[in-house]
Parts: structure tokens; C-alpha cells; sequence
């Protein structure tokens, strides 16, 4: 130890007033002789943010491996937990507009590709194609269609239909599954496209026929039409001329005609009406149309599945016939064969039975399709027939008309000409139109598959990133709190004013931390030699303080101790009786801590002879007192312990003696005693010692234990003259010491 105080007299000369430049004196409360200081109970459920940040930091390491691990750890789990976003399967049809319309035209057929349009868009959401798509081996075996109570809801409110283009429609569906949804769309777009071209093709077929018949009827007109001219053009060639009674007969035969014509055209518009009449109510009453047996097994024996389950029975039951004809009756062979034929047939029968509602449901489909097409053939041959009814209605006019005002035969002969060439007209529109379903029955359908199914995968990357991240975070946070509330659980020592506030003790110094020996080896040596002028004068701090206590209060003997081990008592004591010496008062360390003694290994003395040889009488005083190489030091080490030096220290008296030999040999006695918690030896040595100082360690020392030490002290009556905080860090302790500097010897 360096020495800044030449002798005793200039310390004991110090005032409380030169000593408020340090940590410990700015809150030092003089004592009237003899009072002790009771530490009042403080006991908090939660810790203020400063007492959070201090328990963290004693728990930095700790804290953040642990707050690291979890909150990858609940990132992971976020991470994985989290389903991926809406997969979006889409597949594209082309829809070509019509090429061939009809002869005569109704008012608003122009829109007739709109009107086609939103007739496929209700055919694919179609409750019977969608009951057709879920019962579909490729889609039921999802589990997200095996759980819906509703199959074909489901599916309705997950397609959507959209147009990219006007002659571009996309069925698309959104789901987590993407095999499902890709399946399903695939599903739906192959059943929809095969319906769309069996209907196609039946409306072709059912186009040409209406075609065909409307051909017949106007070339049977127009030859009426051209015999009744060439009977008048041979009457006008004869050998006198046609009389106005043969024009009016022939007119009125003609006028006869065209009644007849109008007759039956109104028939067959009458006719057509019922009809269409009958079948808007048989589309009404599709629900309720019962499905004949034999329509149904047709159905049925049409099916894939069911084919596959009639094949595997048909032939079980070929190789049964086979093993009767090899095996007699009874046989291990032709029962196994039976019982194979049984199952075979029961798979046929379970088939069947699942199928048939599925069955009957796309029969009905059927019937209405076709009723549809009917409908829409109906309604092509009404719009002919009231067309021809017009014209026909118009010769009529003319002819009655050219009853009442008959001319020269030339003349008739002309009109008639002017009367047949509508008919010829809407003659070669028909062949027209025939030539194109002729060239339409092998092109290809209004709608076919422009893109197939495509699934778009949506990972979610963005928010399954920043949840993973708040996670993380999150949980990292949460466990470094809770360490630190735990830390804080254990209400170590923060700061000099938590003993003094918390605790209500009188703080007489402070020490500051001891540097570690690779920080030691690796500093500068003025960085080095600077903390020990620290040190050195915080311990003459402390020093000063006890002495000013001691002169006032006539103390000899002063024992340092702590709550628990490894508090820094030993230490502290050696430097205070080191700064007393130094101060020049003869100075005594007796190493009463006879349990863990370490007194000696400080001084490089030996342990033995010691206090516990002295306490057992076996050595007189003056034999165990050992000189130290600092000046004006002496030691007593601890000696041998055994049960019969405990015992003696129990008792008291050998002890007491050895104190009272002692106060008259040196001026001042320091005691390194055992910790009060673990052992009773401290509270025995207290009771014959002047004044107690506890050793507390920053971040070590706890408050909850300092309390009981104090508090037992008190107890016994022990003086407890304050506390020495050591272990302060730099930050809190470097102020004011920018005044410490070597002086010369």
C-alpha cells in the first residue's frame, strides 16, 4: 500500500466536513454512544425500471442466450404454425361468337353472344355439375371436401368465374390445399367441356333437321307457286286470249292456297306455342320426373367405376364356373370362389348405391338439357313460320287485291313472278345456312380449353417475415424480463443508495471494484497506478470515518463480517487495518474466521500458531502475534480449528481474556470474522468486540439477507456501526477523483 497519511494525529484531525467529496461520507448520521441502528424492512412486488436494468445487467450473458434461444425458438413456431396464404388455381376457356344465326330475327338476337356468355357462366356454377365434380374420385378424396357439411357449397362459394377478355372466360378457386384446388378446377373444366360439346353437337344435329324441314316447306310453296305460273303462262299461249273470268277463277283457286298456307302456319305457330308451353313446365317439374329403372341401370352400366366392379365380377364369377367344373361340390376351391363372387357382387351392390343418386341427378341434367335444346329448336322454327305467316299473309293481300282489279293476263303473269321471289329469297338464306352447319358439324366447338388448370402458390411470405420477427422480439423480450425479474427477486445490491434507503444503513465508505488481472496486465501502468490511488484513498475514506466514530465512542476493537461468503469481508478488513497502520497507530488483524480462514494467506504468514491454539490455552498471546511487511501490522492467523476450539469460542471467556490482553498492547484490533448467516461464530466474537462494520458487495450481496444479519445483530445488542459498499463500478465511483494524484514521499 502506498502511504498518503504520514501519522494518526493528521487522520484523526480529518472532520466529517473534508470527508463529503466521497460516496460513503455524504450520508454519514453521527451516533450517540452505545445506539445501534435497526435496518427497516422494505418488501416490494415489483421492481421500479432502474432495479430492472441493474438485475439485467448482473444477468447480461444469461439473459440474452436465453432470450436468443427462445425467441428463435418462437420465431420457428410462428414461422411453422402460420398457414401459407390463399393458393389461386385458374384455368382460361375461349368462347368463339356464333357464326350462323337464325333466318328470321327477333329483336334483340344481337346480343346474342352476351346472352351465350352468361348461359356458360350459369352452367359451370351449376348445382349439377358441381354435385358431379365433388363425388369425382380426384376431388372427394380431399379431406377439406370429406368435412364440409356441404360438398357442393363449398365448392360454389370457392369458384369464381371472371372474364380477362370478353371472349375469355377463367374458372378459378382459392384454397390452402393446392393439389385440391388444382383437381378440383381440372375436374370442373373436364365435365363442363365434355357436357358443352355433347350439347353442341345435339343442338348441331337438331339445327340441321329444323333446317331441313323449313327447306321443304318453302320449295314446296315455291313449286305451287311455279305450276300455278306455267298453268297461266300455257292459258295465255292458247289460241284465245285468258278472259277476266279464267283470271278470276284461277286467282281465286290461288287465293284459296294462300288461305290454306295461312291456315297452317298459324296451326304449327299455335302448335309450337303449346309445345314450348309444355316445356317450360316439364323444366319446372324436372325435380319431381321419376327415373325408370331401366334408364337408370343404362346409366349406371355406362360408368367407369361401375364398369371396373361388373368386369372384376364377370370374371370371379368365369373362374367360379371354371373351379366347379375342376372341383367336386363342397370344395375349399369353389367355396372360396363363392365367397369371392359374394364379395365381388357386394362391391358391385355398394358401388351402385353410391352412384345412383349422382346418377339419376345427371340423367335429370340430361333430360333438361335436352329439353333445353328442344326449346331452343322450338324456337327457331316459330320464328320461321311466323316469318313465312308474313309473307304468305302478304300474298294473300296482293291476291285479294288483285281479285278485285283484274287486268290483262301479261300483267298477272308479272305479279305472280314479283310474288314467288320472297319465297326464293329465304331459299337461298336456308342453303346458306345448311352449307354452314354442314361446314360446322367437323369444326371445332364454340368453347374449348385455352390454359389448364395453373396454380399460383401464395406463401405469405410478408407477414409470416414480420410475425416470425415481432415473435422474436417478443419472446426475447419476455425472457430477459422475466430473468431479470427473477435477479431482481433476489434483491441484490444495486447501489450505495439502495443500503442506505432500502436498507436504512449508515454508509461508511465505499471500495471500488477490483479490475480483473487481464485488464490489469493488458492497461497502462498510469491507468493501473491511478485505480490504486483510488483505492487507497477510498479505503483511508472508510478509515477516517471509523476513527472520528471510534475517538467519539472510546472503540479499540472493531470486527468486520458480512451476511454470506464471498461478500469482500476479508478483504476489507486487511486494507482498513493496512490504512490504519499506514495512519501510524499499531494496528492488530486477528482472523477469527477459524472455519475458512485466509487471513494468513494474504500476509504470507503461516496458519499456525494461532487464535484457535490460544482460545485452547495451548500457546500464550504473545507467541501467536506474527509481524506483517507493513509497518505498524501485526497478525494473529486463525490456527487449527477443531470442535474443542468452537466449543471454547462458545463459552466466552477465553476470548474475552484474549481481547482484554490485547487492547493494551495495540491501538487499534481489526476481526476478520466468519459470515453471520451460515455460522453462529460471527454473533459469538460480536458480542465482545466495540463495533461491528458490514461488508456488502455490490451485486452480490442481498438485501433481504443483509437485513436478517443486521437485524440479529441488533438483536444481541451488538454495535453495528455501518456498512462498507464494496465493488463499486467506475462509472458510479470516479467522480470526484480527478484530484488523485502520487505526492512525494
Amino acid at each position: 500500500m502506498q502511504r498518503s497519511h504520514t501519522n494518526g494525529d493528521q487522520a484523526l484531525s480529518q472532520t466529517s466536513a473534508s470527508l463529503a467529496t466521497s460516496q460513503g461520507a455524504s450520508h454519514y448520521v453521527p451516533l450517540a454512544p452505545g445506539q445501534t441502528l435497526a435496518p427497516p424492512a422494505t418488501a416490494r412486488s415489483w421492481p421500479t425500471i432502474l432495479e430492472l436494468f441493474h438485475a439485467m445487467k448482473r444477468r447480461l450473458v444469461l439473459a440474452t442466450f436465453l432470450g436468443l434461444l427462445v425467441g428463435m425458438a418462437a420465431a420457428a413456431a410462428i414461422w411453422l404454425a402460420m398457414p401459407n396464404g390463399k393458393h389461386r388455381a385458374q384455368a382460361l376457356l375461349q368462347i368463339k361468337p356464333a357464326n350462323q344465326r337464325g333466318v328470321f330475327q327477333q329483336a334483340g338476337s344481337g346480343d346474342e353472344f352476351n346472352m351465350f356468355r352468361k348461359r356458360e357462366e350459369s352452367l359451370v356454377k351449376g348445382r349439377s355439375l358441381l354435385e358431379r365434380v365433388v363425388s369425382d374420385p380426384r376431388v372427394s378424396k380431399y379431406p377439406d371436401f370429406k368435412s364440409a357439411d356441404d360438398p357442393v357449397r363449398f365448392v360454389t362459394e370457392a369458384v369464381a368465374i371472371g372474364w380477362p377478355a370478353e371472349d375469355l372466360m377463367s374458372v378459378s378457386m382459392r384454397g390452402d390445399n393446392a393439389a385440391a384446388i388444382r383437381d378440383t378446377v381440372s375436374t370442373l373444366i373436364d365435365l363442363y367441356l365434355k357436357d358443352t360439346t355433347s350439347n353442341e353437337l345435339r343442338e348441331r344435329q337438331s339445327n340441321r333437321a329444323q333446317l331441313d324441314k323449313n327447306m321443304d316447306a318453302i320449295v314446296k310453296r315455291i313449286r305451287d307457286h311455279e305450276e300455278r305460273l306455267k298453268k297461266l303462262s300455257e292459258l295465255n299461249a292458247g289460241s284465245s286470249p285468258i278472259t277476266n273470268n279464267e283470271l278470276l277463277k284461277a286467282e281465286m283457286l290461288h287465293l284459296a292456297s294462300l288461305d290454306k298456307d295461312l291456315r297452317d302456319d298459324q296451326k304449327e305457330i299455335d302448335a309450337l306455342t303449346i309445345r314450348m308451353q309444355l316445356r317450360a313446365r316439364q323444366l319446372d317439374e324436372m325435380a319431381a320426373v321419376a327415373i325408370t329403372s331401366d334408364d337408370l341401370e343404362k346409366a349406371l352400366e355406362r360408368n367407369d367405376e361401375v364398369k371396373e366392379k361388373v368386369a372384376a365380377r364377370d370374371a370371379q364369377k368365369k373362374q367360379l364356373e371354371k373351379d366347379e367344373l375342376k372341383s367336386t361340390e363342397g370344395s375349399s376351391y369353389v367355396r372360396e370362389g363363392r365367397e369371392k363372387l359374394k364379395l365381388r357382387q357386394s362391391e358391385l351392390d355398394v358401388v351402385t348405391n353410391r352412384l345412383k343418386p349422382t346418377v339419376e341427378k345427371e340423367i335429370r341434367a340430361g333430360m333438361r338439357r335436352a329439353l333445353l335444346i328442344a326449346e331452343e329448336g322450338d324456337k327457331q322454327t316459330l320464328d320461321f313460320r311466323k316469318g313465312m305467316l308474313k309473307i304468305t299473309q302478304d300474298k294473300y293481300d296482293k291476291s285479294a287485291a288483285r281479285i278485285k282489279m283484274l287486268g290483262h293476263a301479261s300483267h298477272e303473269i308479272g305479279i305472280d313472278t314479283e310474288d314467288v321471289k320472297p319465297l326464293k329469297d329465304a331459299r337461298t338464306m336456308l342453303e346458306q345456312q345448311i352449307l354452314g352447319s354442314e361446314s360446322l358439324s367437323n369444326a371445332e366447338t364454340r368453347v374449348f380449353l385455352r390454359e389448364p388448370a395453373v396454380v399460383t402458390l401464395n406463401q405469405n411470405l410478408t407477414q409470416k417475415v414480420f410475425l416470425s420477427v415481432v415473435a422474436f422480439f417478443a419472446g426475447c423480450t419476455v425472457v430477459m424480463l422475466a430473468v431479470a425479474f427473477l435477479e431482481w427477486r433476489s434483491r441484490r445490491v444495486d447501489s450505495v443508495e439502495q443500503v442506505v434507503n432500502d436498507l436504512g444503513l449508515r454508509v461508511i465508505g465505499t471500495i471500488p471494484a477490483f479490475p480483473s488481472k487481464q485488464s490489469l496486465k493488458n492497461g497502462d501502468a498510469a491507468q493501473s497506478q491511478n485505480w490504486r490511488f483510488v483505492l487507497n484513498e477510498s479505503v483511508n475514506s472508510a478509515r477516517t470515518m471509523l476513527l472520528h466514530t471510534a475517538k467519539a465512542q472510546n472503540m479499540q476493537i472493531l470486527m468486520v463480517t458480512s451476511a454470506m461468503q464471498g461478500e469482500g469481508k476479508t478483504s476489507l478488513a486487511s486494507q482498513l487495518a493496512t490504512s490504519m497502520a499506514t495512519a501510524g497507530l499499531r494496528t492488530l488483524i486477528l482472523d477469527c474466521d477459524l472455519r475458512n480462514p485466509s487471513m494468513h494467506k494474504l500476509f504470507d504468514a503461516p496458519l499456525t500458531p494461532g487464535c484457535a491454539e490460544v482460545l485452547c490455552q495451548e500457546i500464550d498471546v504473545s507467541d501467536a502475534v506474527q509481524p506483517t511487511s507493513v509497518p505498524n501490522l501485526w497478525l494473529i492467523p486463525a490456527g487449527q480449528c477443531s470442535n474443542r476450539v468452537i466449543t471454547a469460542l462458545a463459552q466466552g471467556h477465553p476470548l474475552e481474556t484474549l481481547f482484554n490482553r490485547l487492547r493494551g498492547q495495540f491501538d487499534f484490533i481489526v476481526v476478520d470474522s466468519c459470515p453471520v448467516l451460515p455460522v453462529a461464530d460471527s454473533l459469538l466474537v460480536g458480542q465482545h468486540v466495540d463495533g461491528v462494520v458490514l461488508s456488502i458487495l455490490q451485486d452480490i450481496s442481498q438485501l433481504p439477507k443483509v437485513m436478517t444479519t443486521a437485524e440479529r445483530l441488533t438483536q444481541l445488542n451488538i454495535p453495528l456501526l455501518g456498512a462498507v459498499v464494496n465493488g463499486i463500478k467506475p462509472d458510479i465511483h470516479a467522480y470526484g477523483y480527478n484530484y488523485v494524484k502520487q505526492l512525494p514521499a
